[in-house]
């Protein structure tokens, strides 16, 4: 009976244990992180910086700096460089975020109502989110080979019925980063293919910085293989068909950039 005893005050230790263990994660709103983000620029050539390690060109910026109280709530106000949309080069307030519990939650500029922009919870199962009366899937979380200790990837799927829409996967999610293929402080993620973004074009996050340090690179997007342009990488696919991030089925495999098949990003260097 005693050892029975035991045996029980054990398996509860060990479960309290477990649950006070901290998550690996990597926290999306944290002071003085910048996103350098870009749009498609076909046949141009930048220079190569830290910033834009492959010379893609970097068109938008957003800085994340400084505090601001809203509602009894603590926010870090995010500002916006985007010469082609604002006209100049300034900083220009753009929304207020704060994280709670793996939850990402955002005031839009002129805007008093909260929003949750991106929830990271779970990471080991799959949620049913709703934007706009439309419910979508988060996938379980991926750490991908080039990923810092902790950081997942998330598909973000619709869904349909009581079934998860792999094959329409309008954008992905990263800890620490948000929408890496789209404007990481907007809901385009969620929008309809052929709807147009907010800007007017299509950004996306070349590269997300914390001072010295990488937050996120887009080449951390591809997986360590080599593609084969032949045969394809997988041959269990090489029949499925290709789509771009807005949804146009590809006539042949692109040299470079960002595609879809079988309901799986695909980044070819």
């Amino acid at each position: 009976m005693r050892k029975a005893i035991l045996f029980i005050l054990f398996l509860t230790l060990q479960t309290v244990l477990f649950a006070q263990e901290e998550r690996v994660y990597v926290p999306f709103v944290e002071e003085g992180k910048v996103w350098y983000c870009g749009y498609s620029h076909p046949g141009s050539c930048f220079p190569q910086t830290f910033e834009d390690p492959k010379g893609d060109g970097i068109d938008c910026v957003f800085t994340m700096c400084g505090d601001t109280q809203i509602n009894d709530k603590v926010y870090k106000k995010v500002y916006c460089q985007f010469e082609d949309y604002y006209g100049d080069n300034e900083q220009h307030y753009y929304c207020a975020v704060r994280e709670d519990a793996y939850r990402v939650y955002m005031i839009e500029d002129g805007a008093t109502e909260e929003k949750l922009l991106y929830d990271f919870s779970s990471p080991e199962e799959s949620l049913i989110l709703t934007y706009n009366n439309q419910k979508f899937a988060r996938t379980d979380g991926e750490h991908l080979f080039y990923f810092l200790p902790g950081q997942m990837e998330y598909d973000f799927c619709l869904f349909s019925g009581d079934e998860i829409d792999y094959v329409n996967a309008p954008g992905c999610w990263v800890d620490g980063v948000g929408d890496p293929l789209g404007n990481p402080f907007a809901f385009e993620f969620c929008i309809h293919l052929y709807d147009q973004p907010k800007f007017g074009v299509r950004i996306m996050t070349r590269t997300c910085i914390k001072g010295d340090k990488y937050i996120f690179m887009m080449d951390w997007m591809a997986q360590p293989v080599s593609i084969d342009k032949e045969t394809h990488i997988d041959n269990s696919f090489k029949d499925s068909p290709l789509y771009d991030l807005q949804g146009r089925q590809l006539k042949s495999l692109p040299n470079k950039g960002v595609y879809i098949q079988n309901g799986k990003k695909v980044v070819v260097k």
